[in-house]
């Protein structure tokens, strides 16, 4: 999604990418409208446990924050933008972490980023240049 996102509305736009965007959604879409239609409608925490055993993996890392704020997990910090309230409406980090510790002995790590795309803040330091 973020390569999307960049790719639509960053500095530097794709024009194959801006021109699907304009087929395919209405003017107003906005990158939060994509959060409703995430439904993870095929995501098995234990089948992913039951992969990661069978391949060997010694670790795992999943995304826990991504950089437009969106967490995987009800954060009450993420400002209702996260996969309990929106999109899959469940707690997905939980999920998964629940069916590796219950189902093989893995080092589960997370990938939590600080960085925010929308943050007031990250914008603010945008606007003046970032020499703030």
């Amino acid at each position: 999604m973020c390569r999307i996102w960049w790719s639509w509305k960053g500095n530097d736009p794709s024009p194959e990418v801006v021109a699907f965007m304009n087929k395919n959604y209405p003017p107003d879409w906005t990158y939060a409208d994509f959060a409703a239609q995430f439904h993870a409608e095929l995501y098995n925490p234990n089948e992913w446990a039951d992969i990661l055993a069978a391949s060997g993996a010694k670790y795992a890392v999943f995304t826990s924050k991504h950089h437009e704020g969106f967490t995987m997990w009800p954060s009450k910090y993420s400002f209702h933008w996260n996969a309990m309230d929106v999109g899959p409406k469940r707690d997905l980090l939980g999920d998964l972490a629940n069916a590796i510790r219950n189902r093989i002995h893995l080092v589960f790590g997370l990938c939590h980023s600080i960085f925010e795309w929308f943050h007031p803040l990250f914008l603010e330091d945008k606007q003046n240049a970032f020499k703030t």
